[in-house]
């Protein structure tokens, strides 16, 4: 509780103070420097803590180059840089090399990509082509087949039809005839060989009439099923051969298609890691990218960074922080607090800042951030707890006549409560021993006695006292001399 951490507070002070008072005054001298009147007075609680100085708002400059990497210049620290200016050059050897032969492999997949292009052409124009041709083929096959149902078949008939008509009709005809001409030959009208005559074109017309019917017989059973059959295979080998030649274009055209979507990734692929190169390579000329103090980055943050600093042959690798460029207008104190007292510590309490490096100044100040989580002593003290502060510092803190700069070592003195109207002793009056506080008074014949007390909020130079004490008692100000103590 505040007691405990009073009583240590105390113990401290009092070793050191008892070396400063009067050895030689008795406890019976109450108006002396070892004593103190216990009076009421109001003072500030405060807690001091060191730390440095910061900038609220600044640019991180990180290495952007893959890998490690050396510094082969840079500027000095300190330098007033513009933007646009070249603030440091990293090695680039290695990465040109990469960068030229990565041209050449983008120039390969650049050609290998456009024959591509060109043989996809080739292969769409001959599709084309024997596509076109196959559709003709099938077409004609379906006009021959049309042409002989709607115009051969038709016409065939009609010409077998009227020859056996005209077979028909002649051979009745002369058959009537041939009758005629008996009668006459009987009657002597006619010769023998005029009979004969009709005879034969009887005869013959009868031939042709039974020949008339055999060939439209045959037609019907064997020449038009023939025929019919040939054409509609025409067209049905034409159909099939149309979806051979679809499916075998578009089996080459697949083929090609692919190909030319491999050349492409690969292009793309190579565009890409070409592109990423040159970025690489502008990486390794670092330019300010606003005007402002070059500050190392090895110069701020925790103190092991600064054992190895910043500077031109240091390697450095990707995305380490190689500079801060502060707005040294607007500045931070950032302190450590102890996790004792921490929780006294809120936001918005005004704090007194003594920079190191301009010790007769005072800057007043405001909390603006309390750490959320503590960082530990390291190595070499791993119990300590600390919690960092940000103090808010006015713009440009202490005008032109100083320059504040990040990592300024600095001291803040937080007020953190007030006491107001109290019964105060100095801290060097109280003692503690177990759970027990303590003063010593008068107790008369040259010796003093304990004074149990208790006590109340305390700062580093008063103990406000809540019993044990009455105003106008005198407590004394250090340890007692051996003898001194009445028992």
């Amino acid at each position: 509780g505040a007691a405990a951490i009073v009583a240590l507070v105390v113990v401290a002070v009092v070793l050191g103070w008892s070396m400063l008072v009067g050895a030689d005054e008795t406890a019976n001298d109450t108006s002396g420097t070892t004593w103190y009147t216990v009076s009421r007075r109001s003072f500030p609680i405060t807690i001091v803590s060191t730390g440095e100085l910061e900038a609220k708002e600044k640019v991180e400059i990180k290495n952007k180059v893959e890998g490690q990497t050396t510094i082969t210049e840079i500027v000095d620290e300190g330098t007033v840089a513009k933007e646009g200016d070249v603030i440091a050059r990293l090695a680039d050897d290695e990465i040109r090399n990469r960068v030229e032969q990565e041209e050449l492999n983008v120039e390969n997949a650049t050609a290998d990509q456009v024959a591509a292009e060109q043989d996809l052409a080739i292969k769409k124009s001959e599709a084309g082509s024997r596509l076109k041709d196959v559709q003709v083929k099938l077409e004609l096959a379906k006009l021959d087949l049309a042409k002989w149902e709607q115009g051969d078949v038709i016409k065939e008939r009609k010409r077998l039809e009227l020859a056996h008509e005209e077979a028909k009709r002649k051979f009745a005809r002369y058959k009537r005839d041939l009758e005629y001409s008996k009668k006459l030959y009987e009657d002597k009208y006619i010769s023998k060989s005029e009979l004969e005559a009709g005879e034969d074109s009887v005869l013959e017309w009868k031939n042709k009439f039974e020949i008339a019917m055999i060939d439209i017989d045959v037609y019907e059973k064997y020449t038009y099923p023939k025929e019919r059959r040939k054409f509609v295979t025409d067209v049905e080998q034409a159909t099939a051969e149309l979806d051979r030649v679809q499916r075998q274009n578009e089996s080459e055209l697949a083929q090609t298609h692919a190909k030319l979507s491999s050349k492409q990734r690969s292009l793309k692929i190579r565009e890409d890691r070409l592109a990423k190169l040159r970025e690489q390579l502008d990486a390794t000329v670092i330019k300010a990218p606003k005007d402002g103090l070059v500050v190392y980055g090895t110069s701020v943050g925790p103190r092991w960074r600064r054992r190895d600093p910043i500077r031109q042959g240091r390697q450095i690798g990707f995305n380490e922080t190689i500079f801060i460029l502060p707005d040294t207008r607007d500045m931070l104190a950032t302190v450590k607090v102890h996790e004792a007292v921490i929780p006294q510590v809120k936001v918005d309490q005004t704090a007194v800042i003594t920079i190191d490096a301009h010790a007769d100044e005072r800057v007043k100040g405001t909390v603006t951030q309390i750490g959320t989580m503590a960082e530990d002593g390291g190595w070499m003290n791993p119990e300590l707890r600390e919690y960092d502060v940000k103090i808010q510092l006015p713009l440009e803190a202490l005008g032109d006549k100083v320059s504040l700069k990040p990592a300024m070592r600095c001291t803040a003195t937080i007020t953190v409560g007030q006491v107001d109207n109290a019964k105060t002793v100095p801290v060097q009056a109280v003692f503690a021993e177990g759970k027990d506080s303590f003063c010593y008074v008068p107790a008369g014949h040259g010796k003093v006695e304990r004074r149990i007390i208790k006590l109340g909020r305390a700062s580093e130079t008063y103990v406000a006292i809540e019993g044990g004490l009455e105003e106008d008692d005198h407590v004394l100000l250090r340890a007692p001399r051996p003898g001194e103590v009445q028992e």
